[in-house]
């Protein structure tokens, strides 16, 4: 037996069911709820930008030439990181980012 999504239900509550169906409704009802709010929400974003406000998070203010000293030091990536109070995939942006000048500017600091 077919239902309206095209489907085969099975009797013995196996693949289908109604929690195919119940998936199904919810995933459409989102889909609805989020096409309504989002254009609003959208533009008042873009309000807020033209207005000269900050839009979502604000930039990690981090200290780039002592990430690098730390590790022309020798120090490993977790343990910068455990000391700026950063993750590690920041501390390897951060290393990243400039590398060579930075690393230069570090060596010089503690020269």
């Amino acid at each position: 037996m077919l239902d309206w999504a095209g489907l085969r239900w099975m009797g013995d509550g196996g693949l289908s069911g109604a929690g195919v169906r119940g998936f199904l409704c919810e995933a459409g009802r989102r889909h609805l709820v989020i096409s309504f709010v989002s254009p609003r929400i959208r533009a008042g974003m873009r309000r807020a930008k033209l207005e000269g406000q900050h839009i979502g998070r604000q930039p990690l203010e981090l200290d780039h030439a002592a990430i690098h000293r730390d590790r022309c030091q020798g120090k490993s990536l977790r343990q910068i990181a455990k000391g700026h109070r950063i993750s590690t995939a920041t501390v390897q942006r951060v290393l990243r980012k400039q590398p060579a000048q930075a690393e230069v500017q570090a060596l010089n600091k503690t020269a």
